[in-house]
């Protein structure tokens, strides 16, 4: 039984923590998911302070909670115009970077090491090009790109961690089914979307009408909060994605303004979604301290595997920078975005996707799992060092550029 003096003064140390942590990246572009999975690891695989087994079970519900509330709070972040103008050109970054890169990463696994090939592939849908919103947005903003940059990047950060989860409940369907039918993952993707659009859009604009009678009342947040739970929980049911339920949700709520003038409403809710933004941010952010703790603690430390997985983990960075130059280069042709090129190149830091998804596979009982995890560790430290030093390269370029400009003629 683990004494509750030592639960509750780890909760106080890793939320202090995340805080000095989210200061220390504001300042430096080092993310504190470093900060927390070490954390994780030292009170778990080095010294025992909690055992792994009673935490898995437990950590894959707080995986999915993690997800949907940044995703939410992700909606609720942009703009719906803002969403529609910069589509086109993000979903080619998205298909190209993130498909490209499961499959290439889960036939090198499955050729090298001998994996079966699904296994593979459920590993590469796990790494295969999620760009973790928590570290794009502020980095983005913190380098001073242009705002067109800055949403095509929020919006590819949100975009790719939904086509990572839907190839990867896609690919463990296939797994678990035993089916030969490849034609699988591209029929459930467009049904998952589909119907998590159709029922995030429903539910959102009912919500809507719902809080212009409720909105004075209190514990409205708590309220929308039960909604959206029973958004992504109707959305599974009906086979859709809840993830891109909640997210739309969260974009319909906090674009409402424009929503209800469009359906030739007056009332405003644009003080209360403030509030809720706010509150949500915070909520979201608890959320990212823990879970990266808790990843830190199922890690597995085997010392004859270290080598190996961490040269694994390479190769898979290797796999994702080639993606994702190409995809840049494609996404950005004849447009303004091209200047930021290099930004959009070098902000590939992983994080909250890869590992809810290494968590899954160990609740799923996929036989690799917890090489999955260890390796999906790695992947994130990595991806992590690559943003790190590629934004101390862009500031610098960025403070050059500055100083020249500056220059007289």
């Amino acid at each position: 039984m683990i004494n509750e003096i030592i639960v509750f003064s780890a909760a106080a140390g890793i939320i202090f923590l995340g805080f000095a942590g989210e200061i220390f990246f504001k300042k430096t572009g080092i993310s504190y998911y470093l900060f927390l999975i070490s954390v994780g690891i030292i009170l778990g695989p080095v010294f025992n302070v909690f055992p792994r087994e009673p935490l898995i079970p437990v950590l894959g519900l707080f995986a999915s909670f993690t997800l949907i509330m940044i995703l939410f709070y992700s909606g609720m972040d942009m703009r719906i115009k803002e969403v529609i103008r910069g589509s086109p050109r993000t979903i080619v970054q998205v298909t190209i970077y993130v498909v490209s890169s499961i499959f290439l990463i889960g036939f090198s696994l499955h050729f090298i090491l001998k994996w079966d090939l699904l296994q593979s592939l459920i590993f590469g849908s796990m790494v295969g090009g999620e760009t973790a919103s928590v570290v794009v947005i502020p980095l983005s903003r913190s380098l001073r790109l242009g705002q067109n940059t800055i949403t095509f990047l929020t919006l590819e950060s949100i975009l790719n961690s939904i086509y990572s989860i839907v190839f990867y409940e896609a690919f463990v369907s296939l797994y678990k089914t035993g089916t030969s039918n490849w034609a699988l993952p591209l029929i459930t993707i467009g049904t998952s979307f589909s119907i998590g659009i159709a029922v995030g859009i429903g539910l959102s604009i009912v919500w809507m009408f719902v809080l212009k009678y409720v909105r004075n009342f209190k514990y409205t947040y708590v309220l929308s909060l039960g909604l959206l739970f029973a958004t992504y929980a109707i959305t599974e049911v009906l086979h859709g994605s809840g993830l891109v339920a909640v997210l739309i949700f969260g974009l319909f709520l906090g674009s409402s303004k424009i929503i209800l003038s469009r359906l030739g409403q007056k009332f405003d809710l644009t003080d209360m979604n403030e509030q809720f933004y706010k509150f949500q941010g915070e909520i979201s952010f608890l959320m990212e301290t823990f879970f990266f703790v808790f990843l830190g603690l199922v890690f597995v430390i085997t010392p004859s595997t270290i080598l190996s997985n961490l040269l694994l983990g390479l190769l898979v960075i290797g796999i994702l920078l080639v993606f994702r130059f190409i995809a840049t280069k494609a996404s950005t042709i004849k447009s303004e975005l091209r200047k930021d090129q290099l930004a959009i190149f070098i902000i590939c830091a992983q994080g909250v996707v890869p590992a809810t998804l290494s968590i899954a596979a160990l609740n799923d009982g996929i036989p690799l799992a917890n090489t999955f995890v260890s390796i999906a560790v790695y992947v994130i430290i990595l991806s992590n060092i690559v943003t790190t030093a590629g934004s101390i390269l862009v500031a610098r370029k960025n403070r050059t550029s500055v100083t020249d400009d500056k220059k007289p003629a």
